[in-house]
């Protein structure tokens, strides 16, 4: 039998720090002229909310956002409000997550950046990787893990930014053996591993977005490669690249906006299994456990209606079309899997347009809800 690896279901709340080195400052001539200096900084805003919490995979859990937003400079009308956020998690099958991270834009958001932690421990299923995966087959998998992140993104012309990033991932997991294994797998037993994943890369980003939290117009084009390396620590030399398109569009006032995001994930090298590409694991396709599915290139395009119809409150219908597929000379032979759902939202602050989300999405098996504040694209 071949040797299964470890997937972990980890993540924190983004978060920024300042670089100290500045690079010259992009002209405001250069910028576009959607880009409008936004009203008088008020003071900071405080957003507490519990966050109940239903999936395949890890039953019924509670969880908790604290996040305060403020302007670095009281003067500065182009930069988006800076944020700081705690996260936690609780759920019946006794997986835990503690998050924190810091958000900052400053210098007319001509400087961006971003730090985050995050230390859990989650008992989940895992799958298989390819066309191994099995909804009929899942192996228990426990998990402790530690995260952290750091990006830094520098204004170069118009809405282009240029950065980089750094990523550092440790996990202890047990695969154990399925609750009901069938013959071949009698003699199964468990599997103990420890790994680390330390990377750098590269970050490309066009944002010409209106609002960082619920945009109403323009484009969001973000490109991250990233390089896992032993001289930086890891266990294995890898790498992935992520490419997205998405395009937001009011059709009536700020109230009713239509918005598409397009997707690419693709790992090279000897990718350990659970960094692979997976559907579940961000803002594409809802409504499949994470991991389901995973593959070397994952790929996948959504739509979604967004109106805001009364005091802040709205609702949602989005649908989206997703596979994975171990290379380039496959891509039209993985899996069709397709999204749909609906959900509500609440738009906690007007002014800044930060929302709190709720969404039922379901696919091709079990459908997932979805609690969470910013919009999932």
């Amino acid at each position: 039998m071949r040797r299964w690896l470890l997937i972990v279901v980890l993540g924190a709340h983004p978060a920024v720090a300042q670089v100290a080195e500045k690079a010259p400052v992009a002209e405001a001539a250069d910028r576009t002229a959607e880009e409008e200096p936004r009203p008088a900084a008020g003071g900071p805003k405080f957003i507490g909310i519990p966050i109940p919490i239903y999936n395949p995979q890890l039953d019924f859990a509670l969880g908790a956002i604290a996040m305060l937003t403020y302007p670095l400079d009281s003067e500065d009308r182009l930069s988006p409000p800076s944020s700081t956020s705690l996260f936690g998690l609780v759920a019946s099958n006794e997986s835990y997550m503690l998050g924190a991270g810091q958000r900052f834009y400053w210098d007319e958001d001509n400087n961006r950046g971003t730090v985050g932690f995050a230390i859990g421990h989650f008992n989940s299923d895992f799958y298989g990787t390819g066309d191994q995966t099995s909804a009929d087959i899942a192996f228990p998998l426990g998990t402790t893990g530690v995260m952290m992140l750091a990006k830094y993104l520098r204004r170069v012309w118009n809405r282009l930014y240029l950065g980089g990033q750094y990523r550092y991932l440790h996990t202890d997991a047990v695969l154990e053996a399925p609750s009901e294994p069938p013959e071949e797998l009698d003699t199964f037993t468990p599997i103990e591993e420890s790994s680390r994943s330390s990377g750098a890369g590269a970050l490309v980003e066009f944002d010409s977005r209106d609002n960082q939290f619920s945009a109403t117009s323009g484009f969001y084009a973000p490109v991250a490669t990233i390089f896992y390396a032993k001289a930086l620590g890891g266990n294995v030399n890898h790498g992935a690249v992520e490419a997205s398109v998405n395009w937001y569009r009011a059709l009536h006032a700020k109230e009713l906006i239509l918005a598409a995001r397009g997707n690419l994930q693709a790992a090279f090298g000897d990718t350990p299994e659970y960094l692979l590409p997976a559907i579940g694991k961000g803002a594409d396709l809802r409504g499949y456990a994470t991991g389901r599915y995973r593959d070397n290139i994952f790929m996948s395009a959504q739509a979604e209606l967004r109106w805001y119809f009364w005091r802040g409150l709205g609702a949602v219908a989005f649908t989206g079309v997703g596979s994975t597929t171990s290379s380039v000379s496959q891509v039209f032979h993985g899996p069709v899997l397709p999204s749909y759902g609906a959900g509500i939202r609440y738009m906690l602050h007007r002014d800044e347009r930060l929302v709190m989300r709720v969404d039922y999405g379901h696919g091709n098996e079990d459908g997932m809800f979805y609690f969470s504040v910013s919009e999932a694209f």
